[in-house]
């Protein structure tokens, strides 16, 4: 027969149970709070890209990766020209110890970009930067369409192995810096909730993005080539962008030169 245990031990016993458990679990909030970020570019991290030489990195997206209004990428096109390409993939491409394919085009949807996924994996990238959506939104697609296509891109990249991060055109910032006669004034709800989709996005699959790839270029008229896109160094300033919102998630995974 076992000995017979005062009641009032057992409940010492669950007492200071419940009390280490209390005490782990504040321990484990407290050092979650430390990991924030003062940096309004960064966002939540995704674990490093793992990679090899030769592979790639493939920049998916609109006019604004293809580089539209910089450089030479103008309408109509002078052949003699020869300034230097200032889109942010050739840009960033200095920085990488990968190669970047500039996948960029303009008009480009999500739907556009999920057909494109086969050219992009041809590429054998180690990590796509993915910049979609906005002209979804010039568009009109509603935003419902936007996620399921964008989230078959992921889900695609994904199951070859390959990291994703995003690259997002809307922001709520725009709404004070948008000249009052421009037509994004009436597309202000659909700015909130293509942003918001992109956020939802990188939470879901735990993807690092760039919330505002415009930071500090819109709306500058000394900095824009016309109502949506930069100009040359314009373009120097949202590169600069992107690589500091994903300076941490690159600098993790040993891309930087």
């Amino acid at each position: 027969m076992r000995p017979h245990r005062p009641a009032q031990r057992g409940f010492g016993v669950k007492r200071w149970a419940v009390w280490h458990c209390c005490t782990a679990v504040l321990l484990l909030l407290a050092a979650c709070s430390d990991n924030g970020d003062d940096n309004p570019l960064s966002a939540p991290q995704q674990a490093a890209v793992e990679w090899r030489e030769g592979q790639t990195i493939v920049a998916l997206g609109t006019s604004l990766t293809f580089g539209f209004g910089s450089g030479c990428k103008v309408i109509p096109f002078d052949f003699a020209c020869a300034l230097p390409d200032s889109a942010y993939p050739a840009q960033l491409a200095a920085r990488l110890k990968l190669p970047l394919v500039n996948l960029g085009v303009p008009g480009a949807t999500t739907r556009d970009g999920l057909l494109r996924l086969p050219e992009a994996l041809g590429h054998d990238p180690a990590l796509a930067l993915v910049e979609l959506g906005a002209n979804d939104m010039f568009q009109g697609v509603a935003t419902a369409e936007a996620r399921a296509n964008l989230t078959a891109i992921i889900e695609g990249f994904h199951r070859e192995g390959v990291a994703v991060a995003l690259l997002s055109f809307a922001h709520p910032d725009m709404i004070d810096t948008t000249p009052a006669d421009h037509w994004l004034q009436n597309r202000i709800e659909d700015g909130l909730a293509y942003h918001q989709l992109q956020l939802d996005l990188a939470a879901d699959y735990g993807l690092p993005i760039v919330e505002f790839i415009f930071e500090g270029i819109w709306w500058r008229a000394d900095l824009m080539f016309d109502s949506v896109h930069p100009n040359g160094r314009g373009y120097l300033l949202l590169e600069d962008n992107i690589a500091r919102g994903l300076g941490d998630f690159l600098a993790a995974s040993d891309l930087l030169r």
